[in-house]
C-alpha cells in the first residue's frame, strides 16, 4: 500500500487537489471551480469543492492500494474570513480604511482587510468569534481547530501582534494563534470523516483507497510560500519563475538584497531570504510583452546580485501553467541564455500542491526538514530546446 498526502490549494476561482507520495509521485489530480467566485461568502463554498475534489481524486486514481496519511492545505492571501464564512479577498480594495490604520500596523498585509470587515460588516463583526487569514478557514471546518499559519517567525510584521491589535481596536483572541508551515493543526472531525468515507464508498473504481479515522491535517500556508517549497527554491542561489495569471521571479539568498523594482521577504527557511521581481498581469500580456518583462526581471536581479557580490545562477526552475507552452519556453530559453528546469513528474506544474506535500510529509516526520522533503519530492528535468 502506498501512502499519500492529500494536498489542497484554495485559489480565487477554484480549488486544486492531488494525492502525492513521499517520493513525489502524483497519483491523482483534479481542479474544482466554485459556482460563484465573487460571492461575499465564497469561503462557504470551499468545503463543498473539497468534497467534490476528494470524490474526483478517488474516481480518477488508477493506482491500487492508496492510503491517505494526511491532508495539507494552502491558499491565496492575504484573504480574511470570519467564522461564518464572510470573505474579504486578497484582491479587494482597502483604501477606505487606509487613513485609520496606525503607524504600528502599516507593515501588516492583513490588518487593512480585517478593519475593512469591521467597518463594512459591523453586524457580522459583532458576532464573529474567530477571524482567519484565508485557507485556515477550511482547516477550521475540517478539524474544529482555529490556527493562523505563519510560515516563519520573520513574517510576523506582515501579520499582527498584541500591540498591533490593541492599537487597531481588535480583540487579540479574535485572531487564531500562530503555527508554522508543516505543523499539525488537528484531526478530521467525525462528521467530516463520515462524509469522506461515504464519498469513498460512492466513488471507488475498483482500486482500494484507505482513509483513516482521525486523519491529521497539516498547515501549508500562503500559496506563494508553498509554491517556492514546491519548486525547491529553499537553498542559497536557487532561482524560479512561477508563472500563471501573474508571474514572479524568485531568487533565494543568504542576505537581504535591495534594489529598484525588487521585493525582499523572508524565506520559509530560517536565515534565508527571497528576492522577487513581480509581473502582476503577465497572463493578460502577449508572449512578446511577457518575455520582455521576464528579460527585464532577470537583468534587474542580476544587477542586484552583482552589486551585493552574490553569484547569480545559470539555471532557473519554471513552473505554473505557462510551463506547458512549448513555443514560449523555447523563446524564453533562447532569450535568457539560461538552463531551464521543468517539472519532471508527469509534467506536473502545480508547485503549490507539491509544496503542500512537502509540508505534510515533514509534518508526519518522514523528513526532518522542508528542505529534505523538497529534495525528494520536487522532481525537475532540464528543458531541451528542440
Amino acid at each position: 500500500m502506498s501512502d499519500t498526502i492529500l494536498s489542497v490549494d484554495i485559489g480565487t476561482t477554484s480549488l486544486k487537489a492531488a494525492l502525492i507520495t513521499a517520493q513525489g509521485e502524483v497519483v491523482s489530480f483534479c481542479s474544482v471551480s466554485y459556482e460563484d467566485s465573487h460571492d461575499r461568502f465564497i469561503a462557504c463554498s470551499w468545503y463543498g469543492a473539497f468534497l467534490q475534489a476528494f470524490e474526483l481524486l478517488v474516481k480518477t486514481c488508477d493506482v491500487p492500494g492508496i492510503c491517505i496519511a494526511g491532508i495539507c492545505i494552502s491558499g491565496n492571501g492575504p484573504t480574511v474570513v470570519t467564522d461564518c464564512g464572510l470573505t474579504f479577498s486578497w484582491n479587494e480594495d482597502t483604501s477606505a480604511v487606509s487613513d485609520c490604520i496606525p503607524e504600528i500596523a502599516r507593515t501588516s498585509l492583513f490588518i487593512p482587510k480585517i478593519l475593512s470587515v469591521k467597518n463594512q460588516f459591523p453586524e457580522i463583526w459583532k458576532k464573529a468569534k474567530k477571524i482567519f487569514s484565508g485557507p485556515e478557514y477550511l482547516i477550521y471546518v475540517l478539524t474544529g481547530s482555529a490556527v493562523t499559519i505563519l510560515p516563519e517567525a520573520r513574517f510576523l510584521p506582515a501579520y499582527w501582534n498584541d500591540e498591533v491589535c490593541k492599537a487597531c481596536g481588535i480583540k487579540s483572541d479574535l485572531l487564531a494563534p500562530f503555527v508554522n508551515t508543516g505543523a499539525l493543526c488537528g484531526n478530521l472531525n467525525g462528521q467530516v470523516f463520515e462524509e469522506l468515507k461515504n464519498a469513498l464508498y460512492c466513488a471507488q473504481n475498483g482500486n482500494f483507497i484507505q482513509l483513516n479515522e482521525n486523519c491529521p491535517v497539516f498547515a501549508g500556508g500562503p500559496d506563494f510560500v508553498v509554491a517556492l517549497i514546491g519548486t525547491g527554491t529553499l537553498e542559497n542561489g536557487k532561482l524560479c519563475d512561477r508563472c500563471g495569471s501573474s508571474e514572479g521571479l524568485n531568487f533565494c539568498t543568504k542576505q537581504i538584497v535591495k534594489g529598484k523594482e525588487l521585493r525582499t521577504l523572508p524565506s520559509v527557511i530560517s536565515g534565508l531570504w527571497n528576492v522577487s521581481y513581480l509581473i502582476p498581469e503577465s497572463g493578460t500580456m502577449s508572449d512578446e510583452q511577457r518575455l520582455c518583462e521576464v528579460e527585464k526581471g532577470i537583468a534587474v536581479l542580476k544587477d542586484a546580485a552583482y552589486e551585493n557580490q552574490i553569484e547569480f545562477p545559470a539555471c532557473m526552475a519554471v513552473t505554473g501553467g505557462q510551463s506547458n507552452d512549448e513555443l514560449l519556453l523555447k523563446e524564453k530559453n533562447e532569450r535568457l541564455g539560461m538552463k531551464l528546469l521543468l517539472p519532471g513528474e508527469k509534467h506536473f506544474v502545480h508547485s503549490e500542491l507539491l509544496g503542500d506535500a512537502c509540508a505534510g510529509w515533514f509534518g508526519l516526520g518522514v523528513y526532518d526538514s522542508l528542505q529534505a522533503a523538497a529534495k525528494k519530492i520536487v522532481r525537475l528535468r532540464v528543458y531541451e530546446n528542440l
